[in-house]
């Protein structure tokens, strides 16, 4: 019960003798019973029944290890194949052709199935990244003296190879932040009507083309005034603009370079790195991070992911001469508009 991930434990004392009667044979088990139920006629039918519905064990599927470069290079020539595809659908409009159109269409199915293959087998369960924090979190709660339960949702969301390499750094930067910043200690939480165990949950999830993960806390939340006062000392903002923010334009400002609103430097904040870092490996991995918080209730960062960084799909549109290929992700609803002549 010592251990954080176990929520509860429960002890059976094990019969022996219904154990050794179970693993009888069939022929067995007519000619011997069990010593303490020689009485009890239904007992072999009992375990004759329960034998023939227990589910019957399949060899599990086989599997083979893939260097990632090869997936890389896979990928590479699937993308080849798809300019193509794009070229071979022009000819076939230029020319008009029936038989051409079939084919081309045929085509367009088979190298989308393709697609989805090749992506499949590029995912990861993001729980490889998650694993190693309730250890972590364990330590820095002993380190700091505070009491933190963390909460994993979603654990089995399945992203990109690429991604899963880069994501753990950023994540590791949060959660300690929250711990830091955010979880207050035993007596503060108290005094303010809190459970003196701090919460902080982790959850990743699919939503269209996109892996979302937040990193939710119920500690001090983010001090506005504070991140105010400290961006116009560094010089970050001025005056002016500073009137004119909104609340998450506030909240967006601890992500500056060398930020820090910790007073005392120690060995997990204080130098003003490691948030400013968090959102540059974001945006590198064509992400975003966005922050909610409020005070003395708590603070949300929610990373927004693309599902894989080597295929997009996306709307091509005619402008005049020239062709432009927009994201789907960034279309938010296609229309048809028709000329009204007044």
């Amino acid at each position: 019960m010592k251990v954080s991930e176990v929520d509860q434990v429960v002890v059976n004392a094990l019969d022996l003798e219904r154990l050794r009667y179970a693993s009888l044979s069939k022929e067995d088990k007519v000619t011997e019973t069990p010593k303490h139920e020689t009485n009890n006629a239904a007992l072999p039918t009992e375990y004759d029944d329960r034998k023939k519905q227990a589910p019957v064990k399949t060899a599990s599927s086989k599997t083979i290890r893939v260097n990632i470069e090869r997936l890389d290079i896979l990928m590479n020539l699937f993308e080849e194949l798809v300019i193509d595809r794009g070229r071979l659908d022009q000819i076939s409009s230029d020319l008009d052709n029936q038989e051409l159109h079939e084919t081309v269409e045929r085509m367009s199915r088979i190298t989308s199935d393709l697609q989805t293959i090749v992506l499949n087998m590029r995912m990861v369960p993001v729980e490889t990244v998650f694993n190693r924090f309730p250890k972590m979190v364990r330590q820095l709660a002993r380190d700091l003296k505070k009491k933190v339960n963390l909460e994993i949702n979603g654990a089995e969301t399945e992203l990109d190879r690429t991604v899963i390499d880069e994501i753990g750094d950023p994540l590791v930067h949060l959660i300690r932040n929250a711990m830091d910043h955010g979880i207050e200690t035993p007596e503060e939480r108290l005094a303010k009507g809190k459970n003196e165990e701090g919460k902080i949950l982790l959850k990743a999830y699919h939503s269209g083309n996109h892996v979302f993960i937040e990193i939710e806390d119920d500690g001090a939340g983010i001090n506005k005034d504070r991140v105010l006062n400290k961006a116009l000392s560094n010089g970050i903002l001025t005056k002016e603009t500073a009137s004119t923010l909104t609340d998450k334009q506030i909240y967006e400002l601890i992500f500056a370079s060398g930020f820090s609103t910790a007073e005392t430097i120690s060995d997990v904040s204080g130098r003003g790195v490691g948030l400013d870092v968090v959102k540059n490996t974001i945006e590198s991995l064509g992400g975003s991070v966005t922050i909610d918080s409020k005070e003395n209730e708590g603070s949300i960062f929610l990373i927004q992911l693309p599902l894989t960084l080597s295929i997009i799909s996306v709307m091509l549109v005619a402008i005049q001469n020239e062709k432009y290929a927009i994201p789907l992700s960034s279309i938010i609803e296609t229309a048809i508009i028709k000329n009204q002549i007044s």
